[in-house]
């Protein structure tokens, strides 16, 4: 891990799928290689479920790994969130299984030809869809206009331009044409990333066209998203959540659900990869994982023990930090392997910034002292804002009630806290001031960089169209401390840019000014600079009537200024009676 490019060793994960299994997921694909080796189980459908980097896209890419040398399957990977054609998923999928099969028997003329004549089938359907929308429009000519009605003429099944007659056409090309085939094997990455129309149409391409004998697909998906993105494609009617599950139920009958992390699963996952920098080469760090393979397969725990018999073993002080981040995250991350590689990022890249500030600082301290931040980041402002002898008070005192000496909340501390002061190392007899100091600044200049996915979320909450969601987020983003209330602002200005309107946005930035007055004049700042231009009637009239000096002090000067939508300056005079 440690290269001439980055001379200090920092250790970094990426975020890509793991190609190596840390967490046990061999389980998973063997329950999925042993599925399709049932004959009766055709066409099958498998559900790996999950929720976002719970390890679904890893699981994938060992089941190709496991499946690609197999002389009676055919491998299709495929990801209808990165299609370019978002109008015509079904097609798109469609045709990557074809011209997949075409690929692996190219030699095979007679196989050539009969995807050539199911791909026609694809094209005539999507002419059409194009043709409905308007994407292809001219003047069209008499004669051509009846080639129109001649092409929108109802096909019968068998001809090559009906997509009603696809799929026995598709199961006969299979049946005949390649006998050697035992299964079509289509894995299917990030539906639920999709928006709703692209995820049902991927579905109803598995369910209406490409459910035959021999074909298998494996979906990868948080299944509640995927079933919600059913519901948005029915219009959220009264029975479109019922329907939701029938549907889902209907097309996968082997769902499969990766378990969460537990805490000492999550202890194991953090150790192996902090010993993965540490590692002296990669065949020690090879025995770590295998033997820890062999301790879970055994059913041996925990899984880092008797190391003394490998030529290599982690520092025992890398296991008890492992240990001490595992513990102190919050539940949600520490059950997820994405939220722990990215928190484990975060924290490598605060030790290297303590070290080029000329910081010494033990690695266990600084873990702790970068849990409080990352889970409670008013205790932690509230921290930083002490004086030197008032903190190693306070900190005194925390770390008493968290060891249960005392049943005393100390002030200004949220009883979520304890769990986190119960643990080693103590820190109120450690020199933090200058950490502390410079983590203060990080993190207001981090704040709108790198959003949360908390965070993310309510920025993606306050900009929505739907006055329930935005009322809902304002609520949650009232009580958040100061500095994340300032990378929500941060992040809603990003956001203009890909909003169709933004007046939802502005109201919610309004709302927050008058809630949070500390964060007026950057709110303020941030509409003249990023909204300007787009500012419309709805929120012309907003900043007109609001009880915020300078926010009715921007109506002001758009009332003035000739570049902006003359809509919104005729609103602020209305709002003022002119």
């Amino acid at each position: 891990m440690t290269t001439s490019l980055n001379p200090a060793g920092m250790a970094l994960w990426d975020d890509n799928p793991s190609a190596v299994d840390l967490l046990g997921f061999d389980t998973v694909v063997a329950a999925v290689e042993g599925a399709l080796a049932v004959e009766g189980l055709d066409p099958l459908t498998i559900g790996i479920h999950a929720p976002w980097g719970g390890g679904k896209t890893s699981v994938l890419g060992m089941v190709e790994e496991r499946l690609k040398d197999h002389p009676g399957y055919v491998i299709v990977r495929t990801d209808p969130w990165e299609y370019d054609d978002h109008d015509d998923v079904r097609g798109t999928l469609i045709a990557e299984v074809l011209h997949e099969l075409e690929k692996k028997f190219k030699a095979d003329g007679q196989v050539k030809e009969k995807v050539k004549d199911l791909v026609e089938r694809i094209s005539w359907s999507r002419v059409a869809k194009a043709v409905t929308k308007g994407a292809i429009s001219m003047t069209w000519s008499p004669g051509e206009i009846v080639e129109i009605v001649k092409a929108f003429k109802p096909k019968d099944r068998e001809t090559p331009e009906s997509m009603s007659g696809f799929r026995p056409a598709f199961a006969k090309f299979l049946e005949e044409n390649l006998p050697q085939v035992k299964r079509v094997i289509v894995l299917v990455d990030d539906l639920d990333r999709c928006l709703p129309d692209a995820a049902m149409a991927t579905l109803e391409a598995i369910k209406l066209f490409l459910s035959v004998p021999k074909m298998t697909f494996v979906l990868a998906a948080d299944q509640e998203m995927v079933r919600d993105a059913i519901a948005a494609s029915l219009d959220a009617s009264g029975r479109s959540e019922i329907f939701a599950n029938r549907y889902l139920e209907k097309i996968v009958q082997l769902p499969i659900s990766l378990a969460r992390l537990t805490a000492d699963e999550t202890s194991n996952y953090v150790a192996l990869l902090l010993a993965s920098g540490s590692s002296p080469n990669k065949e020690a760090y090879t025995s770590l994982v295998q033997h820890c393979r062999a301790r879970r397969q055994a059913g041996q725990t925990p899984l880092l023990a008797d190391l003394d018999r490998l030529a290599w073993r982690p520092d025992e002080s890398l296991l008890k930090l492992a240990d001490q981040i595992a513990t102190g995250l919050s539940s949600d991350k520490a059950s997820n392997p994405r939220h722990v590689k990215r928190f484990l990022n975060a924290f490598g890249v605060r030790t290297q910034i303590a070290k080029t500030h000329g910081l010494t600082i033990a690695p266990a301290v600084l873990a702790k002292l970068y849990l409080l931040e990352d889970r409670f980041l008013n205790e932690f402002e509230h921290l930083v804002s002490l004086s030197e002898a008032e903190r190693r008070e306070l900190l005194a005192e925390w770390e008493k009630w968290g060891r249960g000496e005392t049943d005393d909340v100390p002030g200004k501390v949220s009883e979520e806290t304890r769990d986190w002061a119960a643990v080693e190392p103590w820190l109120a007899t450690e020199p933090l001031a200058q950490y502390l100091t410079l983590a203060a600044s990080l993190t207001s200049l981090v704040a709108g960089a790198n959003l949360t996915d908390e965070q993310a979320q309510l920025v993606a909450d306050l900009s929505s169209p739907t006055e329930t969601i935005r009322t809902d987020a304002l609520g949650r983003i009232k009580v958040k401390a100061l500095a994340e209330q300032r990378a929500v602002v941060v992040g809603l200005f990003g956001r203009v840019r890909k909003l169709d309107t933004i007046v939802d946005l502005v109201s919610s930035l309004v709302e927050m000014a008058k809630a949070r007055p500390e964060l007026a004049d950057e709110i303020a700042d941030g509409i003249r600079q990023s909204c300007w231009q787009r500012l419309e009637m709805a929120s012309a009239l907003e900043l007109a009537e609001s009880t915020v000096p300078v926010l009715s002090g921007l109506a002001d000067l758009l009332e003035t200024d000739e570049t902006a939508d003359p809509a919104a300056r005729e609103a602020v005079r209305m709002a003022r009676g002119q």
